[in-house]
């Protein structure tokens, strides 16, 4: 029997916003036929065209000769032009990266390939494009195949080789020496190729090594800035590096760091790096000082107008960023796209409603700029306006149908009403467009796990990792996938590495340097991964911990309604209904389109019995959204206005006929009196005695007969009502809940074909992916015998609903039924704890329980 959904803990999803413009990857004709834009790791193949001695053509005769005139003329002419084209497209690649447009460089670069894939400058042009705005993998391997086709090109090696030695582990650090040696081989003063080895030796903590070689470069090229600035970073590092000594190594950074501002007064590099390093030891004042000096003397410098954009925000003097960004966009030929950025800081400052009118106004006055429809259905789907952020997302979409902005954007579209597939399509084609994109991989893991698929979302976030071990994306998608597995000590672990992480990335300076980082991503991340670590100690049964992360994280981001909400669960949880309610009532109005917010709101003013706040704050939200439209049923049910409950759950149907939650309100509202279900059956026999032209409210009437009859144990009636759901729709979600329940009948109360079981049930989950669905096709399975795939399906219900007890209950069976036994022991545990509270199933696991050897 289906059974209604039990809620979890919120868990807030970041949005990492992405500059990622039109992309038309598809493969074009070169002069020597088609190829695929480059294969990762594979040598290019060269093609064999030349025929064998001595050969003749076995067409000689004379009217073939001038159609192959013309065609050689007609090909030489096309590989004439694919060459001009090819080099233009370099050329104004080149351009964009001096100007720091690396969106629009990449494009540029890949529409050269898309031309000649041999063209080894447009690689290299291409893994630059690439590692600015972080694409770490797709750098490594324009960089690798740059190498394949132009082995002299030193500057390819030095800068694979630098990602690697950013990677920990023996591998990438020995492929980093093997490149940094190729270079020094050919060139033995190569000071960058001596730089790379410093660093090699830096990651490898053989600190001596390290300083003499920076030493030996500095000796050599006394007038060169560039390996100053290394040594003063090596001393920094060497201070994070030997905790013990850290007073020592940062004194001798700073000393580096003056004597290069002073000797070199009119450096704005000198300037920025100083600053940098102030900011990581959070002394921001003087910080201030160097990166304003750097402006005097370079004002026109994008990198130093950009860092004291970065400053300033991330000190939250926004009034400050904006003056800097404006005279940032003033020297920029794109003007949508400087508008943009100062639309996004206004988001970032909490003034969303502004952001989306100014976008709006943007494209009005400039519709073909295709990232600003992205971006206003980001807006709008953090404001909770679904129906105008799927407009704008399908707007971009018929401007370019492979643009990844707005498929990102629609994938999360579907994962939030609950269309997995769907989801899961539109990232698919994200990640076939760019394979190693974060917030691809991000929310791709996302939807699998919505989808009740851990082990895939698993395997996109060890992508994640793979490219990036420390991104803190990746760290904290894995802990919820262990939240969601149960596994709460691991995820207690991986969130405290989060947390870890984001601290090296904040004392690294990137924030105030003015990379691709930005600095509210560093802020959600951070406030994130306290929330995720609070979680796993909630669930832990340690409160207090929990409660010391939440109140960091509402420092951090104050605008975030996700510790709030966690709150209020736990002073729900130790009956302190005032506190509840304030945090409660924070989370909903910094966040009134969040369902986590609205039912913890309910639960909390239901604990109180302060109906009339409750109903209050709900009439002030969004009318037509089922969430907050069921949580008004709650309310009246709780009040025994059974009238309006039932008025309101049946308005819900109506607009939201896929709102599983509806149905099974309704369904316990009818079955807790016996006079009702007869009085709801009467009527909904009469809805469909009057024939209705809407199929599928024929289909739904036949469901709540079923499920009323199902209640009262009329189980072959149920059937019945059930199958004729079936003969008018074979698709939606009420299909899916009448083959599952026919299925669960088959296999509970023996009605039926085990095997048939075994075929709705997976049917109902080809339809929607639902929890219970997994449990009723393992209970199948398991009355067969088939113990083995009953486990794996339950070990699926469980992990899409963990708190559930029965789904606990029915993994437990399985384990002992394959003999594993101490973690069915486990098991039984958990459901035992889930169940409190329910005595009669409390008492089938105890008995269950008592089997086991």
């Amino acid at each position: 029997m289906i059974r209604p959904k039990i809620p979890v803990i919120s868990y807030f999803e970041i949005a990492q916003s992405m500059a990622i413009y039109e992309l038309n990857l598809t493969t074009n004709m070169e002069c020597g036929g088609p190829a695929p834009l480059w294969y990762p790791n594979w040598p290019i193949a060269e093609s064999s065209t030349k025929a064998a001695p001595g050969r003749r053509t076995p067409y000689s005769s004379s009217y073939l000769l001038m159609p192959l005139v013309m065609l050689v003329i007609s090909l030489a002419s096309a590989c004439s032009s694919a060459e001009a084209d090819k080099q233009e497209h370099v050329r104004r690649g080149r351009q964009y990266l001096e100007q720091n447009k690396f969106a629009e460089a990449r494009i540029e670069f890949r529409s050269a390939l898309q031309i000649d894939r041999k063209l080894a400058e447009a690689h290299f042009g291409l893994g630059e494009a690439a590692l600015s705005l972080g694409y770490v993998q797709e750098a490594a391997e324009a960089f690798y195949q740059t190498m394949r086709l132009d082995p002299a090109n030193l500057q390819a090696r030095i800068k694979a080789g630098n990602l690697l030695a950013q990677y920990p582990g023996d591998e990438s650090l020995k492929e980093a020496e093997r490149l940094a040696g190729e270079v020094l081989k050919r060139d033995p003063d190569s000071i960058e190729g001596l730089i790379l080895t410093s660093s090699i030796r830096m990651e490898q903590k053989r600190w001596d090594e390290a300083q003499q070689i920076l030493e030996q470069i500095i000796a050599s090229s006394p007038k060169l800035i560039e390996p100053r600035l290394h040594l003063a970073r090596y001393f920094s590092r060497r201070a994070a590096g030997e905790k013990a000594q850290s007073a020592r190594w940062i004194a001798a950074a700073e000393s580096l760091f003056q004597k290069l501002v002073e000797s070199h007064p009119q450096s704005p590099e000198a300037r920025l790096a100083f600053g940098d390093f102030l900011f990581s030891l959070d002394r921001d004042a003087e910080a201030e000082v160097q990166l304003l000096s750097a402006r005097r003397v370079a004002p026109s410098n994008k990198v130093v107008l950009l860092a004291l954009v970065k400053f300033y925000e991330s000190g939250r003097r926004f009034d400050e960023a904006e003056k800097y960004l404006s005279r940032l966009v003033d020297i920029d030929s794109d003007k949508s796209e400087g508008r943009a950025q100062i639309i996004d800081l206004h988001a970032r400052t909490g003034r969303n409603e502004e952001a989306i009118t100014e976008y709006r106004q943007l494209l009005r006055e400039d519709p073909r700029y295709l990232r600003g429809y992205s971006r206003l259905g980001e807006l709008l789907l953090e404001a909770g306006d679904i129906e105008g952020a799927t407009r704008e997302v399908n707007a971009a979409l018929r401007l370019s149908p492979q643009d990844t902005d707005a498929l990102l954007v629609r994938g999360r579209l579907h994962t939030l009403a609950g269309r997995h597939q769907d989801a899961l399509r539109d990232l698919d084609q994200v990640l076939r467009l760019e394979p190693s994109m974060p917030s691809a991989l991000y929310f791709g893991s996302e939807a699998s796990l919505q989808n009740h698929d851990p082990s895939r979302a698993r395997l996109l976030v060890n992508r994640l990792l793979s490219y990036s071990p420390r991104n803190p994306m990746g760290l904290l998608m894995m802990v919820r996938i262990h939240l969601t597995e149960g596994r709460f000590y691991e995820a207690e672990a991986t969130a405290t590495q989060a947390i870890e992480s984001i601290a090296r990335l904040k004392s690294s300076g990137l924030v105030a340097r003015g990379g691709s980082l930005p600095s509210d991503a560093v802020i959600k991340w951070e406030c994130k991964a306290l929330v995720s670590r609070a979680v796993a100690r909630m669930q832990l049964r340690e409160n207090d911990k929990a409660r010391n992360d939440l109140q960091s994280a509402i420092v951090i981001d104050p605008r975030n309604a996700e510790p709030h909400i966690n709150l209020a669960t736990i002073f729900l949880s130790e009956g302190r209904i005032a506190d509840a309610m304030r945090s409660a009532g924070h989370a909903v109005d910094l966040s009134h389109a969040s369902p986590a917010a609205v039912r913890i709101l309910v639960d909390t003013c239901l604990a109180g019995k302060d109906f009339s706040t409750a109903h209050r704050k709900l009439d002030g939200l969004q009318k037509n959204s089922p969430e907050i439209s069921e949580q008004k049923a709650r309310l009246f049910l709780a009040q025994g206005d059974r009238e309006n409950a039932e008025k309101t759950l049946r308005h819900i149907l109506t607009l939201h006929p896929e709102y599983l939650n509806a149905y099974f309100v309704l369904s316990d509202l009818y079955q807790s009196s016996s006079q009702q279900t007869d009085h709801a059956i009467t009527e909904l026999r009469g809805l469909i005695d009057r024939r209705p032209g809407n199929v599928m409210q024929l289909a739904q009437a036949h469901l709540m007969i079923g499920l009323l009859e199902d209640g009262r144990g009329a189980h072959q009636r149920a059937i019945e009502q059930y199958e004729k759901v079936l003969g008018y729709d074979r698709r939606s979600a009420g299909a899916a809940i009448a083959m599952n329940n026919i299925a669960w009948l088959y296999a509970e109360k023996g009605m039926g074909n085990l095997d048939q079981a075994v075929d709705y049930a997976r049917r109902a989950i080809a339809i929607l992916p639902e929890a219970g669905f997994f449990d009723t096709l393992g209970y199948a399975y398991f009355k067969k015998g088939q113990y083995p795939i009953a486990l794996e399906q339950f070990s699926r219900a469980v992990a899409g609903r963990p708190s559930n007890p029965v789904y606990h209950h029915h993994l437990a069976l399985a384990m002992q039924a394959t003999g594993n036994n101490t973690t069915a022991k486990d098991e039984f545990k958990t459901a035992l704890r889930l169940a409190a509270g329910n005595d009669y199933l409390a008492d089938q696991i105890r008995s269950d329980q008592a089997s086991l050897k």
